[in-house]
């Protein structure tokens, strides 16, 4: 399923359509975690077309970071992220590891979400409306929120 799933999201990423920034025309998104993390500490919040697929953003803080707007983070792994608050709205986490992170209050809405692992993740107040969320790894007992339809 790994393959295929990747293969479907190289696809799509080369048909990626950009979207309208709320930046200056000069902005270009972060290519690797540490200008992630420098821009972030600098107070920069919103990351429209982020593509940090296969990155390790493990142990990551991006509380109230805004990546919404077609970002790629497919394969990516944010294991004991702190992401409180975070949009990936319209965003692309296929296959992505959540495992153990703080997704309290974080935003799924029309992202594509499958195949994710959230063992042990704290999904209090995700909001995952029209989101397509399939195919997800739960820690026994836990169960993703309600459907807002």
């Amino acid at each position: 399923m790994r393959a295929d799933c990747r293969r479907i999201t190289l696809n799509v990423l080369q048909h990626k359509v950009n979207p309208m920034s709320r930046h200056s025309k000069d902005y270009r998104p972060p290519e690797s975690r540490e200008e992630l993390e420098r821009r972030y500490a600098a107070g920069e919040r919103c990351f429209p077309n982020t593509e940090l697929s296969d990155a390790d953003l493990s142990g990551i803080n991006l509380d109230g970071a805004d990546f919404e707007k077609h970002s790629w983070f497919f394969d990516a792994n944010f294991s004991g992220a702190s992401l409180r608050g975070t949009s990936f709205r319209e965003c692309n986490l296929k296959c992505a590891n959540f495992s153990n992170a703080d997704l309290t209050s974080a935003v799924f809405e029309l992202a594509a979400v499958e195949s994710i692992k959230t063992n042990g993740a704290i999904l209090d107040g995700i909001k995952v409306k029209g989101a397509s969320f399939y195919g997800c790894e739960l820690s026994e007992g836990d169960a993703l929120p309600s459907w807002e339809w």
